[in-house]
């Protein structure tokens, strides 16, 4: 996933909540227990803050970045 450039923005929390993810070509929005376009991986859950995604064996977690953090 690293060469989508994703990057959690938001969630959504509610009876179908989403992920909204930023990728290099634009932001996609992405409900639990959904694949990610242009990809194998699922979103499998979504927290308040981030969000978890699997691919096959494998899960990564993705947690929400603060705007206004120095670089």
């Amino acid at each position: 996933m690293a060469e989508k450039g994703l990057r959690l923005s938001g969630t959504l929390l509610g009876p179908v909540s989403v992920a909204i993810l930023e990728s290099k070509e634009g932001y996609l929005v992405v409900p639990a227990g959904s694949p990610i376009p242009g990809t194998e991986a699922v979103v499998r859950q979504v927290e308040e803050g981030s969000v978890t995604l699997a691919l096959k064996e494998e899960t990564l977690n993705l947690s929400l970045v603060q705007a206004g953090g120095g670089q």
